[in-house]
Parts: structure tokens; sequence; C-alpha cells
């Protein structure tokens, strides 16, 4: 199988005005822990809306560093409107796909990096307060065009959510999907008689079901650990490589 995604070409619309370089103050070379919590490794939930995520790091100074601002740079980013120096790695329980947070010169927006056998897949992620305390995330390409988006009020109730099929996330998903059976990745018998949004279709008809048992949870606490526009990008996550035959 042809690896074509180690770095999706997209049009981009993340710009901003600011002239100079982008100054990295981070001189550290090994990452720095910002959140470890080992016993979540193992508390698993089949919808993976909850407590997924067990550590995050901020990169150092280092080729791991190069690699992920390179692929960022291939994808048509403005990086001079992003704050390298506060890369941000995600592990989840879940998946060994690994998620890079860049946090933009906008508060409310972050260049989201999934990657997965050396394949990347680059992401817009946006946050957007609305009025009678309810907040909106969205998921989008580089050229604005939505993979899904949800309201959310402040007793992380979650609402409004909308799922586009877009061929973009699905193409990614269907080869990271297709390369985890190829490397013979499968779940216990015990996950495997779980319910299981990741054995949906594919990545869009995934994230509509997590959404939907998201609506209806009274526990869904939405990745409280992380805030503003990764929230979206930590739930889209957690579907991608899903396929009938999964890992859950």
């Amino acid at each position: 199988m042809a690896l074509s995604l180690t770095g999706l070409l997209l049009l981009i619309a993340f710009g901003c005005n600011k002239e100079e370089e982008v100054t990295t103050l981070n001189t550290q070379e090994s990452n720095a822990l910002v959140f470890d919590d080992p016993s979540l490794k193992d508390e698993v939930s089949p919808n993976f809306y909850d407590n997924h995520i067990f550590r995050i790091e901020v990169l150092g100074e280092n080729q791991e560093k190069n690699r992920v601002l390179h692929a960022a740079a291939e994808s048509g980013a403005d990086m001079s409107c992003l704050n390298v120096s506060e890369i941000q790695k995600f592990y989840f329980n879940h998946t060994e796909l690994i998620m890079y947070s860049i946090p933009g010169d906008d508060p409310e927006q972050a260049l989201i990096l999934y990657e997965r056998f050396g394949l990347f897949q680059v992401s817009l992620a946006e946050y957007q307060p609305l009025e009678q305390n309810r907040s909106l995330y969205s998921l989008k390409t580089l050229d604005d065009e939505l993979y899904f988006s949800f309201q959310l009020d402040d007793q992380n109730w979650i609402g409004e959510f909308e799922v586009r099929n877009n061929e973009i996330i699905n193409s990614y998903n269907k080869d990271v999907y297709a390369v985890s059976l190829e490397e013979g990745h499968v779940k216990s018998a015990k996950s495997i008689r779980l319910p299981c949004c990741r054995k949906e279709k594919n990545w869009s008809a995934c994230v509509n079901c997590t959404l939907d048992a998201c609506e209806e949870s009274a526990v869904c606490r939405l990745l409280t650990i992380v805030s503003g526009p990764t929230i979206a990008a930590g739930i889209a996550a957690s579907c991608i490589g899903a396929g009938p035959d999964a890992r859950c």
C-alpha cells in the first residue's frame, strides 16, 4: 500500500498579518511533562468522549519537533501565525495515534496534526463563545471546510452537532485503518464485546456515534483536562482508524 499521506497539501485559510518570524524560546531538548495519569491508560470508555487522554507533553527542541513543524509547513500552514514554542503532544488510551496541537496567535484557533504510522493529517480546530453560556467547537480543513462542530453549555451538555462526510478526513481514516489491519492490531475479546463507535464504517459515522452518545450522557466530561479548540480535536482523534474491524 502506498503511504501517500505524509502531509495533506491543503489550501490555507489560517492566515494573519504578523510579519516577523516566531522565535522559539524553549531551549530544552527533551519533552516537558504537562499531565500524566497512568490509571487512565486502562480506563477506556467505549465511546471515547470521557478520560481518554492519559498524557500531555510540550515538545522540546528535538527531531520530533522538527518533524512536526515540517509536516505543518508542507500542509501550507502559515508558520508565522503559530506559537511553535508551545507544541503539545497528546497520548490516548484507546489508540496509538498521536495528536499535536500548535496554538495560534488567535487563542480561539489551534493547528492540529494527527500522526499514525508516519502519516500526518493537518486540521484547524476552532472555539467560539456564544450567548447563554454556550460555546461552539469545530474542526475544519485548512481551507475552511467543516469536519464537524458542536455546542457545549456550562454544564458540559452537548448539542447542535453537525458532522460532514468530508472526504479528506475519511481518506486519512481509511489509510490508517488499512495499515492498522496490516499490522495485526487486534483487541481482546472483552473489548470486542463492548459497544464501540470505532467499529462504524468510517470516521464521519464514528464521530456521529460518539457525539450522539455524549449528547445523551450526564457524565460526558469532554476532555476536561484540555480547553479551548483542542477539545474538538481530541474527540475527533477518537475516530481516526475507525472501521468494522477497528481496535476498540
